[in-house]
């Protein structure tokens, strides 16, 4: 029964020594180390943020190609379009009499993002210049410099969405579009020599550039899988009625995806690219689109305070649920908060170095946060600050999605001004 008592004694004194805000047993008793006071430090009311343009994210190779043209009634218009190379599976042995009978572009896609009822038109154009498989393309090249003039194939389709037996959502989508014979008969034209390597080939048929037509109000954007992607060559000969071949894009194309936004009619467009923002929100966008630059001054003021250990850094952003819509239009899973560099590069913070739970910026369903720990940041922060040629400066955040080439979804959050402002909490540790 003693030593029943004694543990619960030791057990209830561990629990208090723990509580939030003290985050300091046992530090008493290193050499050299006197603890004066642990401190909670709540929302940080100087927290500033601005809207800027997302330039030059890359855009080769993605996940999932976007395609379509979408108007979303806070963000403005956007519309994507992607180039591909198409490569031969085996040698085609195409005969000196085959005679195209059609041509079709087929493109799959699962993921919808706006409404199911607004036609779209697509052109096809084909490549007039290569793409290279090796190559870091940037949202800042603009495909459409290396097109042809003229479409070589236009269709319209309404993007349907269709679930399994299960109501799964398994059941790929497919659009087809007629392409003009002339281009079919290309194809079959090209020297026998030629198509005995991809790598020639594609230097021959260089790809194709698929965009969509834009729209004034609504619309859509599908989500292609540019692996499930292909041209059908049907033709004849004298030996056969009906053959078909198929030219498709593989992991070895060189594949690009193309974003415009037209933020005339945007909401946040007085406050875009300007060093004053008189917006309470923060709106954050993939696709090339928009990001958040986030300024919190009051890190600058723990220069000349070496003797400050951090004990944990959490910055925390509320999302503005009403205005993000969410059940009409689907939020990021995830966000990144990256450093600013004195070159004005992203880079993420020490934090997200020791674990992706511990840096966080996933979104949390419970209390509607996104938030990140930054507490080696600072703690890196205050080092480099008391140094006399500091190699790190206090130069911000740019808050960013974390999939910003290959999905359409956005979020706005709360930011100064609002009900639920970015919130700052730090519990830190003074020692001499």
């Amino acid at each position: 029964m003693k030593n029943l008592i004694v543990a619960i004694l030791l057990f209830t004194v561990v629990l208090w020594g723990c509580q939030k805000g003290d985050q300091t047993l046992g530090i008493n008793q290193l050499p050299g180390v006197k603890i004066l006071n642990t401190y909670y430090s709540p929302n940080d009311p100087g927290i500033l943020t601005s809207i800027s343009t997302d330039q030059k994210i890359r855009v080769d190779r993605p996940v999932y190609n976007l395609l379509g043209s979408f108007n979303d009634p806070i963000f403005g218009r956007t519309d994507a379009a992607f180039a591909a190379q198409f490569r031969l599976p085996y040698h085609p042995d195409y005969t000196p009499d085959a005679q195209i009978d059609s041509i079709v572009l087929r493109m799959s896609y699962k993921k919808i993002y706006g409404d199911t009822i607004s036609s779209q038109t697509l052109n096809v154009y084909e490549l007039t210049g290569g793409l290279n498989y090796n190559a870091q393309y940037l949202s800042s090249y603009n495909l459409r410099n290396i097109i042809g003039a003229e479409p070589i194939g236009t269709g319209t389709f309404i993007p349907k969405f269709r679930t399994d037996s299960l109501q799964r959502d398994t059941v790929q989508q497919v659009i087809s579009l007629r392409l003009k014979n002339s281009f079919g008969s290309y194809l079959l034209g090209i020297d026998s020599t030629q198509m005995t390597d991809n790598d020639v080939f594609t230097t021959v048929f260089k790809g194709l550039y698929i965009g969509a037509a834009p729209l004034s109000r609504r619309g859509t954007l599908v989500s292609i899988d540019a692996a499930a992607s292909m041209i059908v060559l049907y033709y004849h000969d004298a030996a056969h009625d009906t053959l078909g071949f198929a030219y498709r894009v593989t992991a070895n194309s060189a594949n690009v995806s193309s974003y415009f936004h037209d933020y005339t009619s945007a909401r946040f467009k007085p406050n875009l690219d300007q060093a004053v923002n008189s917006d309470s929100l923060i709106y954050i966008q993939a696709t090339g689109g928009i990001k958040s630059k986030i300024m919190v001054p009051s890190l600058s003021a723990w220069k000349d305070s070496t003797n400050f250990v951090i004990n944990r850094a959490k910055l925390t952003f509320h999302v503005d649920t009403i205005m993000s819509d969410y059940r009409r239009y689907p939020m990021p899973d995830r966000l990144f908060l990256k450093v600013i560099t004195d070159a004005g590069e992203e880079v993420f913070p020490a934090d997200s170095q020791l674990s992706s739970s511990y840096y966080d910026g996933v979104y949390n369903y419970t209390n509607g946060t996104y938030s990140f720990n930054i507490t080696q940041h600072l703690q890196e922060l205050i080092t480099e600050l008391n140094k006399p040629t500091p190699s790190l400066h206090n130069n911000g955040f740019y808050l960013v999605h974390s999939d910003r080439n290959n999905t359409a979804k956005r979020v706005v959050l709360k930011g100064f001004g609002s009900s639920k402002p970015v919130e700052l909490n730090v519990t830190y540790t003074r020692y001499k």
